[in-house]
């Protein structure tokens, strides 16, 4: 049986027998975990501040977040088990580490699928017409049957959905750039500073992506490795074209999800095509962001399946119809605390693994790891702590 299996280059992950994939197909996991909902919130903080420093931003931020995963990519390949985020912390740094990561994996996972009804009910009503809260609840209740039923074929389309949305962000982009104002450019309004990071942090995250990508490159650390730059670089490229392009051609009149704002100044075509992408990005986040959430709670929690899926599917619609559907606020909490402390423990994760791994990562392993962890580190305790001190004035 075991030779049948190594012929046919499968893997046992997670329970499941996977085919490894190639260094494209990695990439574009990578890329397609991390460009979803969050884009549609980026263009509107940035037109807050303006589109010189909201594009600084999202490339130091990148730059950040490329460092951060190439310090989780590291703990994965120094690890002999197939483990998630909050297995990895708990490996490393113990157990009361590894409930407390946990917590925030399920707050920040929380925080996305709600993000997600919220958002899409706005997509579906400047589509349709209608209550956008009506919309939520449609979306919601079709979603939640896909979650429910855990349909593994989303993998199938993942790298198609990729392509596919990546091409419309880009398409539409091109389009709007025509319209590109100077004042736009100009513009800057230093009040509103720190509003970006969390918004911006929520859509470079791909870090469940990491995992996924290494357990499906086995014993290919280059491979790997390069597939985890070029797919952390992508969204960072295609981030600054779209708010380029949208804040340059709405500016303050920029919409919190930004396609309903081109549908408005841009007319049919482009309200068709952009909530279209929207559409898509979120429905395809709500339900990775749900069955990986199920997946925590009955993998790494022992929870009940049927019980794990009850409280998937229900406390977002909860929180939801209770009032929380701010789309960019409900990003800022999510972005700017929940993955801003999930990556400070992270640090201290990969210092761990480096002192402790399983096995040597002699083709991965980063020659400036006390760099990477400097700037990982302080930027995100400082504005971890700038974000949740902000909360509360």
């Amino acid at each position: 049986m075991l030779q049948i299996i190594e012929n046919k280059k499968i893997i046992l992950h997670q329970g499941v027998y996977k085919k490894p994939v190639s260094i494209g197909d990695a990439v574009f996991m990578i890329t397609g975990m991390t460009i979803g909902a969050g884009v549609l919130g980026v263009p509107y903080v940035v037109a807050q501040v303006g589109l010189k420093i909201g594009i600084a931003y999202i490339l130091i931020l990148g730059l950040v977040m490329l460092s951060l995963n190439l310090m989780l990519g590291e703990i994965a390949v120094r690890t002999k088990e197939s483990l998630q985020i909050s297995g990895l912390v708990g490996k490393y740094l113990g157990k009361w580490p590894k409930y407390f990561i946990n917590i925030l994996i399920v707050f920040g996972a929380y925080g996305a699928l709600l993000a997600y009804v919220a958002g899409e009910g706005q997509a579906l009503s400047a589509l349709f017409g209608g209550n956008p809260v009506v919309w939520s609840v449609v979306f919601w209740s079709i979603a939640s049957v896909v979650v429910w039923k855990g349909l593994q074929t989303i993998k199938i389309v993942e790298k198609f959905l990729s392509v596919i949305v990546i091409s419309i962000i880009l398409g539409v982009s091109f389009y709007v750039l025509g319209d590109f104002k100077v004042a736009n450019w100009i513009y800057t309004d230093l009040t509103n500073i720190f509003l970006p990071y969390g918004v911006i942090l929520f859509a470079l995250n791909g870090t469940p992506a990491i995992i996924e990508a290494h357990a499906l490159l086995p014993n290919d650390q280059r491979s790997f490795k390069k597939a985890l730059i070029i797919g952390s670089l992508i969204p960072v490229v295609v981030y600054i074209i779209f708010a380029l392009a949208v804040v340059g051609a709405t500016g303050l009149q920029t919409s919190e999800v930004a396609t309903i704002g081109l549908g408005q100044k841009f007319g049919t075509g482009i309200l068709v095509l952009s909530n279209i992408f929207a559409v898509l990005a979120m429905s395809a986040g709500f339900i990775g962001s749900g069955i990986a959430l199920k997946q925590n709670f009955v993998w790494d929690n022992k929870i009940n399946k049927i019980l794990a899926e009850f409280l998937v599917i229900s406390v977002p619609i909860l929180l939801f119809l209770a009032g929380l559907r701010q789309f960019i606020a409900i990003l800022s909490v999510a972005g700017g605390v929940v993955i801003g402390v999930e990556a400070i423990m992270l640090v201290f994760t990969c210092w761990q693994a480096k002192r402790k791994g399983d096995i040597e990562a002699s083709k991965y392993g980063s020659h400036h790891f006390w760099l990477l962890a400097a700037v990982v580190f302080l930027t995100f305790t400082w504005f971890t702590l700038r974000s949740f001190v902000g909360f509360f004035k």
